[in-house]
């Protein structure tokens, strides 16, 4: 029970407990099912829970004036837990949603601007919106005015023989061998999806 086994072992591993042959050349048709399966139930897994080996933080640099910020590449919006900023030496919580009442005292679509940044918002494909529009730069001594996001990062792909799980081998190929095996309505399905 590992993280970090390959695609390649898991693929045997799968077969084995599935019943199938071990022997390469003749499992060709079923190995794209197989890496699917995987892939899959990785993409599952990761997404129904928290996973606190997975949890990362990004620091972005706020600029005087700039209101949209990219997220992180290896973060999705959805898996944010946490957005904060430093204000001196003080990192605090910034509160999710922007509306009316925040524009009606910081307009900023009328680039008024202010710091600290208190509230942030999903904006576009995957960009947040701050509020206020920051009036003062990261200062890069301090790290002051940074903001820094927390969350679950985004799985490493899973594609290739010497690719490797970011979740354990042993609960996916268990979770895949119960489905597979349920698909093919073989009795031992239940047992393998209560190893899993």
């Amino acid at each position: 029970m590992a993280r970090g086994v390959t695609l390649g072992q898991m693929i045997d591993d799968l077969r084995a407990e599935a019943g199938h042959s071990l022997q390469p050349n003749l499992g060709k048709s079923m190995r794209e099912v197989l890496i699917n399966l995987l892939q899959r139930t990785q993409r599952r897994l990761w997404d129904d829970y928290a996973w606190p080996f997975l949890r990362i933080t990004s620091d972005i640099n706020v600029a005087a004036g700039q209101r949209y910020y990219d997220v992180p590449s290896n973060l999705v919006f959805e898996r944010i837990e946490k957005v904060e900023t430093k204000h001196g030496d003080v990192w605090d919580r910034l509160h999710y949603g922007i509306g009316g009442e925040q524009y009606n005292n910081h307009d900023s679509d009328s680039d008024i601007r202010s710091s600290p940044v208190r509230r942030f918002d999903a904006y576009g494909a995957n960009q947040i919106e701050i509020w206020p529009i920051p009036a003062e730069n990261v200062n890069a001594a301090t790290g002051a005015n940074s903001i820094r996001i927390t969350g679950i990062r985004n799985l490493s792909a899973l594609v290739s023989e010497a690719d490797t799980a970011d979740l354990d081998d042993q609960l996916l190929v268990m979770f895949s061998a119960a489905e597979l095996l349920a698909r093919q309505k073989q009795a031992d399905a239940q047992n393998k999806l209560a190893q899993a």
